[in-house]
């Protein structure tokens, strides 16, 4: 496994660095060596009870993670670190080791590239999933307001989402990888969550989750999670509640932004959502998956 500098352009001026390894393509603040930290991931001891959250980048993680944890704790109390400080392949093995149980970590990347002790003991994976033209919208305001600085347009931006010119790749691949997951370890436990679904019907959503999770919790506390977690609600759970990495940066203007379902209306003109049809038409052919677009 080697890995490789990716100078991405987009045509008119604007510009990026990614790093390539093991077919991921990563941001350059990944890690020093991210051959070696893929690996480290790879080799991490796992605990019986850990959780992973598995999803493409804007698809809900910050959000799941957050429930997650509160019906775990069997609390409606937001964690006090942020998410990313128990992202897989930012922390590393060391990291990881010094999370208390029961550990709930999140991840972009695929099956295959998880700890193999995590997966040989059955833990739990929750797989998140959301139309991908609001993660496109979402996806390009936070490469615009975040460390990646981008600063294109989003129509610039949209041909780099599409061809997978992004960190952690293609959307397309990476939604296509989970979906053979899914269907050739039927046995594995895997929780499928729907960002649209999630918001729609919470309440719900979460008492599916808490089932998956093997979490008898009551009703009243149930609902406290929910109202939580509201996406207004959680915006300021983080101001008030967390450890950020860097007292500086201030996180919320790229992590959360409107949190709704059919905001890339506002964005993709008819030519471009006609050409994002296409490519789902043509990539996605072989997944009978639908998407909730509004």
């Amino acid at each position: 496994m080697e890995s490789r500098k990716v100078h991405v352009q987009d045509g008119v001026g604007n510009e990026y660095d990614l790093i390539e390894a093991d077919g991921t393509l990563f941001p350059d603040y990944f890690a020093e060596d991210p051959v070696q930290r893929l690996i480290d991931v790879k080799s991490m001891t796992g605990k019986d009870d850990d959780v992973i959250i598995a999803a493409y980048p804007k698809a809900g993680t910050h959000w799941v993670w957050e429930i997650a944890n509160m019906l775990l704790q069997g609390s409606a109390e937001y964690h006090t670190s942020m998410k990313e400080a128990q992202m897989l392949e930012l922390t590393g093995s060391s990291g990881a080791d010094a999370l208390d149980s029961p550990r709930v970590f999140n991840t972009h990347l695929r099956f295959e590239q998880l700890p193999a002790d995590m997966i040989k003991r059955n833990c739990k994976i929750i797989y998140v999933t959301r139309n991908p033209k609001d993660m496109a919208v979402s996806r390009y305001c936070h490469n615009v307001k975040g460390s990646v600085g981008y600063k294109g347009t989003f129509t610039n931006y949209l041909p780099l989402y599409m061809d997978g010119k992004v960190a952690f790749g293609s959307w397309f691949d990476y939604t296509i990888k989970w979906n053979t997951t899914l269907r050739e370890e039927k046995d594995y436990p895997i929780h499928t969550v729907c960002y649209e679904l999630l918001k729609r019907d919470t309440l719900n959503q979460v008492q599916k989750l808490a089932d998956f999770l093997g979490v008898k919790i009551d009703q009243s506390v149930l609902q406290d999670i929910c109202d939580k977690c509201d996406f207004n609600k959680l915006k300021e759970g983080y101001i008030n509640s967390k450890k950020l990495f860097d007292e500086k940066e201030n996180p919320l203007s790229y992590t959360f932004r409107k949190g709704e379902i059919g905001d890339w209306k506002n964005w993709f003109t008819v030519a471009q959502n006609e050409q994002f049809d296409g490519a789902l038409q043509t990539k996605m052919a072989e997944i009978s998956k639908t998407f909730i677009y509004e």
